[in-house]
């Protein structure tokens, strides 16, 4: 699947592409699961987020138009969240003790914030892997990422130890620029 950009993903959800929808589905759906479970939600109510925060998008699908100069698409998708979740434990406790009051604790903004790089860090990855080929991406991965030392990569992967380091300083390059991309469309 090619990358888009959030700003044409989202129009292209606004027009109705189904692609696009999946799309926004695979790429967000991670990053609500971990949400979920930073709010201490069991594994039926993360799947209710996922829908609940899927639906309430798709609901306003058709009148959302991305303005970045009235913020990033990631505090409007944490904010989403965070209603969504706000809801979820309301039944949870309505429920319960038969109380419509519920307080939720305000998100974590730097644990957001956490989650959503590691978020960009994996679509840059995934980017990364469709750009390189299989045998750099390979050694970029084992040495740079698992840490590997790069004389036992070179052997794994039958290369010269040197090409081990070539690998590695091309994928560095090329993922810092995949980041920077992925920051600036936010």
């Amino acid at each position: 699947m090619a990358y888009t950009t959030k700003k044409s993903l989202l129009e292209a959800i606004r027009s109705g592409d189904e692609v696009s929808w999946q799309e926004f589905y695979e790429t967000y759906r991670p990053l609500i699961v971990v949400r979920g479970r930073d709010y201490r939600l069991n594994v039926a109510e993360t799947d209710e987020l996922v829908q609940s925060v899927m639906l309430h998008f798709f609901d306003r699908s058709q009148v959302f138009v991305y303005d970045r100069g009235k913020g990033r698409f990631r505090d409007y998708l944490g904010v989403m969240i965070y209603h969504c979740t706000l809801n979820i434990i309301r039944q949870r406790r309505k429920n319960e003790i038969n109380c419509d009051e519920v307080e939720l604790a305000e998100p974590d903004q730097d644990r957001w914030l956490q989650e959503w790089q590691q978020h960009i860090m994996t679509l840059a990855l995934k980017q990364l892997k469709l750009q390189l080929e299989d045998s750099t991406f390979q050694a970029f991965e084992l040495y740079a990422v698992k840490g590997e030392p790069p004389e036992k990569v070179a052997r794994f992967l039958k290369m010269p130890v040197n090409t081990v380091y070539v690998a590695k300083s091309r994928a560095v390059a090329k993922l810092r620029r995949i980041v920077n991309r992925l920051r600036e469309e936010e």
